[in-house]
C-alpha cells in the first residue's frame, strides 16, 4: 500500500512517488538494488577523490594569491562537481517497464532505513520505487511560510526528499543513527557528535513538481518559472517572483533552445515554440493509475492521472569526501550552456562530454568552503567574503526569520552584506550547523546564511552533532 507524504499548509503535495517507473513497478513488482556510483570513465575523475587533494584545490582557489593556480583549482573542483552529477544521474540496468532506472533512484530512504530493509540489500519496488517522498525540511518550517515557494501556482507542488547512497545508509544501519534512542544514548555518555560517515558516502536531495493534467494550458503545456539570476537588491525570491518562464509540452513537443518568455502570461497566450520545451529535456518519470488514484485520495482537488509527469527540477548532492563534505546544488535551465548566477559560462564549461541527455541540461552551483580565504575548521573567524552556493528552487525564497543565525559580512562584490536571505546562503554554513537537540535548548545551532561555522563552538555544547546532515536529526524516530 502507497504511504501518503503528510500535508504542510500552504504546500499542496501532488507526489507522493520516486523515480520514472512507478507504474511498471506497481503492475510487475520485482526488487530494486541500491547502486554505488562509478567513475564512468571520466578523465580526471574520481571517487571518492582524497581529501588531501580535495584540500589542495580548496587552499589554491580561497587562500593563494597565485592567479593561475586559483585558475587550475577552479577547474579541478567544478569538474569533480560535474563528475559527482554525471555519475548519481547515469542510467543503469535495472528497468521497469522498458525504462532505465537512474543510479539515485536506486538508493535508500530514510524512511526505509528507519524501518526493517537493511542497507544494500535490494528492496521491493514498492519500498524503494513508491517510498513517500517527504517535503524539504526547509520548505516545511514555519509553516506560514510555505506560500512564499509560489502562491497560487502549480509550483507549489514542488515536492522532495533526501536519498543515501548505498554507503551512507550502511553506516546509518550499522550505527543505528536513524533511532532516537541511540542518538540518546551517544547525548547522555557526553559524545559531542555521531561517528562520521565515511569517505565514499553520498546524499542527495532532489525535487520533482507534478504536472497535473487539470492544470495544463490546451491540454498540454505546463508554464515553468525559470531563474534568470538572483534580484540585484537581495531579497526573498521565490519561484512566483521570477521574471519569466518556459512552456513544457507533456506531449513532447517545442523546438526551445535557450529562449525564455518574458511575458509568461498564465493563459498561454505568450507561448511560442522557442520558448517551447519537450519534456524529455527534463529528467522525469510519468504516474501510474495507481499513483494517480493515491494522489486523488489525499488531495481530491488535484485530479491526477496517469501518465502525469513529475519532473526533476532541483537537486542537492554532498558527499563526505572532506570533513565539511562537498556540496553541490543543480538546477534546470533552458540554457544549460549559459546559466546565470550562482552558476556561469564557465563553470558550463566544464561539464564532461560523458554528461548526456536530459541530465545535461541542469546549472550547477557548488561551495567547497565557507569563506575566501578559506577559515580552519576550528578557532577560526567570520572574516573574509562569504561563497554563496543555493539552488534557485530550494533556498532563494527564504526570508531573514527562516535563517536565525546569520551573520553580516563583506560580501564577495565588496559591499557589507547581510547574509541573511536566500541568495546570499551556502550549503556548508548551513549544514555545518546540524544537531540533535531533543532538550529544545534555546542556544542550539539553527539555520543560517553564508558565514563562517567553528565546528566547536559553543553553541554546541548539549547537543549532539550529527556530521553535517540535519536529515539525520530530523528523521530519527
Amino acid at each position: 500500500m502507497v504511504r501518503l507524504a503528510p500535508r504542510y499548509p500552504g504546500l499542496l503535495c501532488a507526489a507522493v512517488l520516486i523515480g520514472p517507473l512507478s507504474a511498471a513497478a506497481t503492475a510487475h513488482g520485482g526488487n530494486v538494488a541500491p547502486e554505488p556510483v562509478g567513475s564512468h570513465a571520466i578523465p580526471g575523475f574520481q571517487f571518492p577523490e582524497s581529501e588531501a587533494t580535495l584540500t589542495r584545490w580548496i587552499t589554491a582557489l580561497s587562500r593563494s594569491d597565485d592567479t593561475a593556480a586559483a585558475a587550475v583549482a577552479f577547474e579541478k573542483i567544478h569538474a569533480h562537481g560535474w563528475g559527482l552529477w554525471t555519475a548519481v544521474t547515469a542510467e543503469t540496468a535495472q528497468t521497469y517497464g522498458g525504462t532505465k532506472l537512474r543510479v539515485f533512484e536506486t538508493w535508500h530512504t530514510p524512511d526505509e532505513l528507519a524501518g526493517a530493509t537493511p542497507a544494500g540489500v535490494a528492496a521491493t519496488a514498492e519500498q524503494r520505487l513508491l517510498a513517500p517522498l517527504r517535503q524539504l525540511a526547509q520548505l516545511a518550517e514555519p509553516p506560514a511560510k510555505l506560500d512564499r515557494v509560489a502562491p497560487g501556482l502549480p509550483v507549489s507542488r514542488i515536492v522532495g526528499f533526501t536519498k543515501f547512497d548505498p554507503a551512507a545508509a550502511a553506516h546509518i544501519q550499522s550505527q543505528q543513527l536513524l533511532s532516537a534512542a541511540t542518538l540518546d544514548v551517544l547525548l547522555a555518555a557526553g559524545a559531542t557528535q555521531i561517528p562520521p560517515f565515511p569517505a565514499h558516502a553520498i546524499v542527495v536531495k532532489p525535487v520533482f513538481q507534478v504536472l497535473a493534467a487539470r492544470t495544463l494550458i490546451d491540454g498540454r503545456y505546463h508554464r515553468l518559472p525559470v531563474w534568470t539570476g538572483p534580484p540585484t537588491t537581495p531579497r526573498p525570491f521565490a519561484p512566483a517572483d521570477w521574471p519569466g518562464c518556459v512552456w513544457i509540452d507533456v506531449f513532447g513537443g517545442g523546438h526551445g533552445v535557450g529562449d525564455i518568455d518574458s511575458i509568461a502570461a498564465t493563459d498561454g497566450s505568450s507561448r511560442t515554440e522557442a520558448t517551447t520545451y519537450p519534456v524529455s529535456a527534463l529528467i522525469h518519470y510519468r504516474l501510474s493509475a495507481g499513483d494517480a488514484a493515491s494522489l486523488n485520495l489525499e488531495k481530491p482537488a488535484t485530479d491526477a492521472r496517469a501518465g502525469d509527469p513529475a519532473i526533476l527540477v532541483a537537486m542537492h548532492v554532498s558527499t563526505r569526501e572532506i570533513a565539511r563534505w562537498t556540496w553541490q546544488t543543480f538546477w534546470w535551465t533552458p540554457a544549460p550552456d549559459s546559466p546565470p548566477a550562482p552558476s556561469s559560462r564557465e563553470i558550463a564549461a566544464l561539464r564532461p562530454t560523458e554528461l548526456r541527455g536530459a541530465a545535461r541540461s541542469y546549472a550547477m552551483s557548488l561551495g567547497y568552503a565557507l569563506l575566501s580565504p578559506d577559515q580552519p575548521y576550528t578557532g577560526g573567524e567570520n572574516r573574509g567574503s562569504p561563497v554563496y552556493a543555493y539552488n534557485p528552487w530550494i533556498e532563494a525564497a527564504f526570508t531573514p526569520s527562516q535563517l536565525p543565525d546569520s551573520l553580516s559580512s563583506i560580501g564577495p562584490d565588496g559591499r557589507p552584506a547581510p547574509n541573511n536571505v536566500g541568495i546570499q546562503t551556502s550549503c556548508m554554513s548551513c549544514h555545518a550547523r546540524a544537531n540533535y537537540n531533543p532538550r529544545k535548548l534555546a542556544t542550539a545551532p539553527r539555520l543560517s546564511g553564508a558565514r563562517y561555522v567553528d565546528l566547536i563552538d559553543p553553541q554546541f555544547v548539549g547537543t549532539l552533532q550529527v556530521d553535517f546532515l540535519w536529515s539525520i536529526a530530523r528523521h530519527a524516530r
